[in-house]
């Protein structure tokens, strides 16, 4: 029985058998590393008495002589209790953002009414609270791309939901037990309105896994509900006595229930807080690292507590601690093409270690981008990973078939990871992107990592020159003939491989603007016709079928 050719046109394959790829290998970094909405804090706050603003010059020094990328900042509003904030204090608010993305940082915020148990009240109302909160929305809304999470805050002093005097949130010194269901329900009011004020895509940070356990649910955030913009998978964690006591002065009523709990939780919401007192040897190296990590850490306070920190110094962790806070993402290898036609497929393969206790929980995609050696004009290609489920300790291996722009010139490309902030504003800048801990990979200036990879690219006929192939079958009684047709140009190459990219061998005769090949006796299976004509080629894949 005579065979036919079924032709898979317009697909790009390098052919089977030639030089097509290379991986490269690439060598991890032990430096201590500065990267976005991860690491130590620096601390700061401010008062509704006299507002003290940001300096630009200070937070621009933490970035590059500290390796700091965020700050922690209280906004005390403790005049304004009974009344709104003023206009003044939130245009003070609005410069402390402008210098903060001018210097390249981002904030954890909290609100509070002070600071002294002594103060009566400690706090504001209910229906106060919630009038502030829809004070301060329109600057949460403007500003979100420099927040880096914002703590619940405003019930009590510290706004620590602890030392308050209202009745309605529970009173002083409540126990989580006892609070009644209406007590809890003014308290997630709060929560709520503060989940409204942000954008979605921002997180909120409660002081007790059981303050969330309470108010959204006793379930922890699931692997399907991980970045899905609910509330339960926005709400995050932070501990203001981290290693302080067996259960952290309170932040863990029943370690039983919210280790487990926040071991899963954390995967995928914010976590981090600070240490407030010696208490050795649980406040020492092992069971630091040991919780950072089980609990996806993503910062800590540098300037507190100074006696636990100088024991992470004397006992040797400090430097592990600053780089594998949050996420640390080491590149093994990348397999790529070496040659590639414009407008078609590439298939590569990146295998990355991510060594830190944390991953992303804001949202960042990954670019491959693809940079011309003699122009300099890039390209970025967005990717399907998602760096906030690089999880370690083992690699996570990305495989990804990419459609190249059909604009591409010919001429060589340099490979680069790219991995912004996803706000437009500070998608371009270096800062505020991720760099990988690699020797040899980073570039300061676009905030690319260098993948140390060039690829050739040369430009398909068709596109070329305005013309259509056409790939027809043709049978006749004693061959098969697989006729190849180009529109608006004459006079091009052509040859055949099979799957392993051996040549068949083909009798080939032109006429006008189409090449005409007689084959015979063809094996089932994938081949290959190349068109070539000067430095222009193109590849296309066909299958034969009894």
């Amino acid at each position: 029985m005579m065979k036919q050719l079924l032709t898979l046109a317009g697909v790009l394959l390098t052919l089977c058998g030639s030089a097509q790829t290379a991986t490269v290998n690439y060598t991890a970094s032990t430096a201590v590393i500065s990267n976005p909405e991860r690491g130590f804090y620096k601390y700061s706050d401010t008062h509704s008495s006299s507002y003290d603003v940001l300096n630009q010059t200070t937070l621009i020094n933490y970035r590059l002589n500290q390796n700091i990328s965020i700050i922690f900042r209280y906004y005390y509003l403790e005049t304004f209790k009974t009344s709104p904030i003023s206009a003044s204090y939130l245009s003070n608010m609005q410069i402390d953002f402008d210098r903060l993305r001018n210097a390249g940082l981002k904030v954890v915020m909290r609100f509070a009414y002070g600071d002294d148990e002594g103060d009566s009240p400690r706090d504001a109302s209910k229906t106060q609270i919630l009038a502030h909160i829809n004070q301060i929305k329109p600057l949460l809304e403007a500003n979100s791309d420099v927040i880096l999470a914002l703590q619940a805050g405003f019930i009590g002093t510290w706004g620590e939901w602890y030392y308050t005097s209202q009745a309605e949130f529970g009173g002083y010194g409540y126990n989580e037990t006892s609070l009644t269901p209406a007590n809890k329900a003014n308290r997630k009011a709060v929560v709520d309105a503060l989940l409204d004020a942000l954008p979605a895509n921002r997180m909120v940070q409660l002081r007790t896994p059981i303050m969330k356990r309470d108010m959204y649910g006793t379930a922890p955030v699931s692997n399907a509900q991980a970045f899905n913009e609910s509330d339960v998978a926005r709400l995050g964690h932070h501990n203001d006595c981290f290693l302080a006591s067996e259960d952290d002065y309170g932040t863990y009523e029943q370690p039983n229930i919210d280790f487990p709990y926040l071991m899963q939780d954390s995967k995928f919401t914010p976590v981090g807080g600070e240490t407030c007192a010696v208490n050795s040897p649980r406040s020492d190296c092992a069971t630091a690292i040991e919780e950072l990590g089980k609990f996806h850490w993503s910062w800590l306070n540098a300037d507190y507590h100074p006696g636990v920190l100088a024991n992470f110094t004397e006992d040797g962790c400090m430097a592990e601690i600053q780089k594998k806070l949050g996420y640390r993402f080491e590149l093994q290898s990348g397999t790529f093409p070496t040659a590639a036609t414009a407008g078609n497929n590439i298939a590569i393969t990146l295998k990355v270690k991510n060594v830190g206790f944390a991953t992303p929980f804001n949202e960042r995609k990954a670019y491959l981008v693809l940079k011309n050696t003699v122009t300099n004009q890039v390209f970025p290609i967005e990717l399907a990973t998602n760096p906030g489920l690089w999880f370690g300790p083992n690699d996570v291996t990305i495989n990804e078939t990419i459609a190249l722009p059909s604009n591409l010139a010919e001429g060589s490309y340099k490979f680069y990871l790219h991995l912004p902030d996803a706000a437009p504003a500070l998608a371009p800048r270096a800062e505020y992107a991720i760099r990988l801990a690699n020797e040899s990979t980073w570039e300061n200036t676009t905030g690319y990592n260098n993948l140390n990879h060039t690829m050739t690219v040369s430009t398909a006929l068709g596109t070329a020159e305005n013309t259509r192939l056409n790939l027809a079958v043709y049978p006749v009684p004693t061959s098969e003939q697989l006729t190849v047709e180009m529109e608006g140009i004459q006079d091009f190459k052509a040859a055949v491989f099979n799957a392993v990219g051996q040549s068949v061998k083909v009798t080939t005769r032109n006429e006008a603007n189409k090449v005409i090949f007689e084959t015979s006796g063809l094996s089932d299976g994938l081949y290959f016709v190349e068109f070539t004509k000067d430095n222009i080629r193109d590849v296309r894949k066909f299958v034969v079928r009894h």
